[in-house]
């Protein structure tokens, strides 16, 4: 049951603040390799992974792991942050 005059999620004001704006940034990126491609899913072919990571290059890591398990196996040799620093990612939106 709630309280009524209980404010637990209410935030503190600040005297003479402005509210801080919010800003979402987003981005994808497209890359190449084995015949595989690395890109957000456009609607002409299937998705087999989606990586969402707190950063570009995490992301892009995610992917180039799958990508080598799913290409070469997980007995592979392939360093996935090698393959992932090595692939041309176009940025796109």
């Amino acid at each position: 049951m709630g309280c009524v005059s209980c404010r637990h999620n209410t935030l503190p004001q600040r005297a003479n603040t402005a509210p801080a704006p919010l800003f979402q940034i987003r981005r994808g990126y497209r890359a190449r390799w084995n015949d595989l491609a690395f890109s957000e899913d456009s609607g002409h072919s299937r998705t087999l992974y989606i990586a969402h990571r707190g950063g570009a290059r995490a992301a892009q890591l995610a992917a180039a792991e799958f990508a080598i398990f799913r290409v070469l196996g997980p007995a592979s040799p392939v360093n996935p942050a090698g393959l992932a620093r090595e692939l041309t990612w176009q940025e796109y939106w």
